[in-house]
């Protein structure tokens, strides 16, 4: 239900973006640069973390409401992969002394929200705001799990998630800080991209 209400809320935020074109549509594409602190919904690493830097592309629009812009974003971001290795305990036999296993999580993140700028007419203006929305995430694990079985698996799950954003935005040129909160894979990102106005 969450999921079908966020794309009926991405939606509409895309017509009213198109509804406010005389006052400011602004589209344009960012590079992603993020850095999880994670636990990995798989059996075998639930007690580890999953913290390797990823990368990732996002696609937005962005208008203009009053004294706040409105945003939607959709995107795709590699978390990257990860190797994990365990000694296991002295009472496990000699076969089952060592574990290893690589995990790898990647996500199409569909985000709305609202943003707030200030600055001179011309410079550089700082804004920030929030974004919510869902992450749909793919969970890909490969290796010995605790009963030296072979596992290579892939799990999917849609996740509600909502950020606070902070940035800089001078011209077509911005930069924004985030911390997205997700249920068990909460991360910071940076994004920097390149927009182009249109009805200003």
């Amino acid at each position: 239900m969450k999921k079908l209400l966020v794309y009926a809320l991405f939606l509409t935020v895309l017509i009213a973006a198109d509804s406010y074109a005389l006052v400011g549509l602004r589209i344009g594409a960012n590079a992603n640069i993020t850095q999880p602190s994670a636990t990995i919904a798989f059996e075998q690493l639930t007690n580890d973390s999953f913290n390797p830097t990823g990368f990732g592309v996002t696609g937005f629009a962005m208008a203009d409401l009053m004294l706040l812009k409105i945003t939607a974003d959709i995107g795709y971001i590699d978390f990257g992969e990860q190797s994990y290795e365990w000694e296991a305990p002295d009472e496990f036999p000699t076969t089952m002394k060592k574990v290893s296993a690589q995990a790898k999580v990647t996500a199409i993140p569909i985000l709305v929200g609202l943003r707030w700028e200030a600055g001179l007419p011309v410079g550089p203006k700082f804004h920030f705001g929030f974004q919510a929305g869902v992450h749909n995430f793919t969970y890909t694990y490969e290796g010995t799990a605790i009963e030296t079985t072979f596992v290579n698996e892939t799990e999917t799950t849609t996740e509600f998630s909502i950020a606070p954003i902070i940035g800089l935005r001078w011209s077509a040129l911005e930069a924004s800080l985030l911390y997205m909160i997700v249920k068990d894979f909460n991360y910071v990102g940076l994004r920097v991209g390149y927009t182009f106005g249109f009805g200003i």
